[in-house]
């Protein structure tokens, strides 16, 4: 499972720095939408969020929304749960300012438990539905991404659409991800390392929690 720590959200939140603002108690706005940091007022425990987007479209979320953010840096998440102020004007920008906690839940994105797995699967160079599916094989898991094994040459940095069944309840269906690492060319193909991009909180809850099921049923067979 991933290490989840608290740790105080002025030694770690810095303008500039990706999130992603995720919506479930309204049905009209019920999403993942990418922002970022805008400013900060520590003083008043104040986070400025640019206005989300969504397929490149702006989505100014009203005042009194519930939401969770999810804060990203290179090695580590940070999450909270608040409340949308409304949109502001501030320094000839929109912004939406939302109440900041004293501490964020940490998760370190390197930490994510690691699995060996092995589930045929397909990628797409292109999300688009008649996109070539092309082939591959997992190694390993984890909720954060995988290793896998293709035919097909890829890059540091490509992006993938990943479509990859796991259980019956649980499915990446054309998943944006990045190569992250190229090993060397072992004999069934090219091994990858793939990172899975822009993931909502509660499906990667259950990528966490489907590791963690298939530990514990390894642990019981050994």
């Amino acid at each position: 499972m991933a290490y989840v720590t608290l740790v105080e959200a002025k030694k770690v939140l810095k303008i500039g720095l990706p999130g992603i603002i995720d919506i479930t108690m309204s049905k009209e706005l019920e999403g993942s939408y990418k922002t970022n940091v805008s400013d900060i007022d520590l003083n008043k425990n104040i986070l400025f969020l640019s206005i989300p987007t969504f397929k490149g479209r702006f989505i100014p979320i009203p005042k009194g929304i519930r939401m969770s953010i999810r804060i990203f840096d290179k090695s580590s998440l940070y999450t909270f749960d608040t409340v949308s102020l409304g949109v502001i004007k501030r320094d000839n920008l929109y912004m939406i300012p939302v109440p900041i906690p004293e501490k964020l839940r940490k998760t370190e994105r390197r930490r994510f438990a690691r699995i060996p797995l092995y589930i045929y699967g397909s990628f797409k160079l292109s999300p688009e539905k008649d996109a070539e599916k092309i082939s591959f094989m997992t190694k390993d898991f984890s909720a954060g991404g995988m290793k896998i094994t293709t035919n097909y040459v890829l890059h540091i940095n490509d992006i993938i659409y990943v479509n990859l069944k796991l259980d019956d309840e649980l499915e990446l269906v054309d998943w944006k991800s990045k190569v992250v690492r190229v090993d060397p060319k072992e004999e069934e193909g090219f091994s990858y390392g793939v990172q899975f991009l822009d993931l909502p909180m509660y499906l990667e809850s259950k990528l966490v929690r489907f590791v963690f099921q298939k530990e514990v049923k390894m642990r019981k067979a050994k």
